[in-house]
């Protein structure tokens, strides 16, 4: 009889584990996930907010499992383990400290490489990881275990009520789009996806981008860059060292590591001197900050905080990825994507936008001396932007071309892959800064995008 072990989960209840998946959870790796927090300093927020990595990641393998028992042809096991150590490359404090370049699958997957499992190599767990077919996509696809697992998790260890789905029922609706090796959502599920598009949307302002979790974390973030800078640990350490590691390496440092932490410990946090929204700034100016560089970022941020003679970070938070819109539906022996034909899904999109903001944070000791700050906060900052022109290839393109009908038509122009990752991700900035427009066109039952250019350099 084979060795079981059941873990009581505040969200799935039991959860069952073999030997195999005991013998993983109980690894150096995995274990590490206990010290590092779920929602980074989201805690200073929501005080029950301290879950950890480690439950979320035993929560994924649940969900994973669940839902690879209900499709063909694919190896729950195997799929369960990848769900397990789907996070293990993460630093402390979670997303928090993706800086520099930090790529948490990176580490995942090196970490990976070096260990030892009973009944897979290291190689069919990577292959699996790395997939865009339907195991990879049951861990990090359209809507998938991971999103499934944070959100609810997330809502119950902050205490708001906004992260509620119907997850067996969503399981359910899980199924295979024939001749694509993608999941899709049959009909019946549409209205528990949208459920999920709803909890995600609601979260993202109220938790994920709560004001002062968003100060705490740039501060802790400005500490590390210090602390990386000034040679005290290296970012690759970051992959070994959990939150305790961390708090305890900057507590012992000296000079502005010490001082952040210090500072956070006391909850002394900085404040916000001015919100720059959406719709304050113009697509040229969206998209000239948020692709600013990390040493870019940190150069103006130091002649901004000379300039005044007091410390100044800037807060400029990624574009809301927004992947759930896209997944297939099947709806009468026909495919659709989501944003298609849900108004629901197709009006979040733009919520999300609307809800975007960049920050400048300024130490509190100075707030209330900056009167020349807090009377025009929102075009100083440009003064210190170089007026440098948008070099995109994709916007060249369809400067040349004028509009352009379906996105694999408009890769080819770029001379990229329709499948390429780094081309999607680019188009979505620039429809996201409203630099280019998509229009989505009806055509013999189904539906093309065509896109254009809003944008030519004056």
């Amino acid at each position: 009889m084979p060795k079981l072990k059941i873990i009581r989960d505040p969200i799935h209840k039991d959860i069952k584990l073999n030997e195999e998946e005991i013998s993983i959870v109980d690894t150096p790796e995995v274990q590490r996930l206990r010290n590092i927090k779920q929602t980074g300093l989201t805690c200073l927020v929501y005080p029950s907010a301290n879950h950890s990595r480690f439950e979320h990641s035993i929560g994924t393998m649940h969900v994973a499992g669940e839902i690879a028992k209900n499709l063909e042809n694919i190896d729950t096991e195997l799929t369960k383990i990848v769900a397990l150590l789907h996070d293990i490359g993460h630093s402390p404090f979670s997303h928090t400290l993706e800086v520099e370049g930090y790529s948490h699958e990176e580490f995942t997957r090196e970490k990976i490489k070096k260990m030892d499992f009973t009944n897979y190599s290291p190689k069919e767990i990577l292959e699996v990881y790395s997939s865009k077919g339907i195991e990879g996509s049951l861990i990090h696809g359209d809507v998938d275990a991971d999103r499934m697992d944070y959100l609810v998790r997330d809502s119950h260890h902050t205490g708001v009520a906004y992260g509620t789905i119907d997850i067996p029922r969503l399981i359910r609706s899980i199924v295979i789009i024939e001749d694509s090796n993608k999941l899709g959502i049959s009909e019946k599920g549409r209205n528990t996806v949208e459920s999920l598009l709803t909890a995600r949307y609601q979260m993202y302002p109220t938790v994920y981008m709560h004001p002062a979790s968003r100060i705490s974390e740039t501060m802790i973030k400005n500490a590390t860059l210090d602390a990386i800078h000034d040679k005290i640990f290296k970012l690759e350490d970051l992959s070994e060292m959990d939150d305790i590691d961390l708090i305890s390496t900057l507590r012992n440092s000296e000079g502005t590591p010490k001082e952040i932490i210090k500072r956070i410990d006391k909850r002394k946090l900085f404040k916000n001197i001015t919100t720059l929204r959406y719709s304050d700034l113009s697509p040229k100016e969206r998209w000239t900050l948020i692709n600013l560089s990390e040493s870019s970022k940190h150069r103006l941020e130091t002649e901004i905080s000379e300039f005044y003679e007091t410390r100044i970070f800037l807060d400029i938070p990624k574009p809301p990825k927004m992947v759930e819109h896209r997944i297939t539906v099947l709806m009468d022996d026909k495919k659709y994507r989501l944003d298609e034909i849900s108004p629901l899904a197709e009006s979040l999109k733009n919520a999300y936008k609307k809800s975007w903001s960049m920050m400048i944070y300024l130490e509190s000791e100075t707030f209330n001396k900056m009167p020349e700050l807090l009377k025009d906060g929102n075009k100083f900052l440009f003064k210190f932007i170089e007026n440098t022109p948008i070099k995109n290839p994709i916007l060249d393109v369809l400067n040349e071309h004028g509009t352009v009908q379906g996105v694999t038509k408009l890769s080819n122009l770029v001379k990229k892959s329709a499948n390429d990752p780094e081309f999607h991700l680019e188009l979505q900035k620039l429809i996201f800064c409203g630099l280019v427009t998509k229009k989505i066109e009806p055509v013999r039952g189904t539906f093309r995008y065509d896109y254009k250019s809003i944008y030519t350099e004056s």
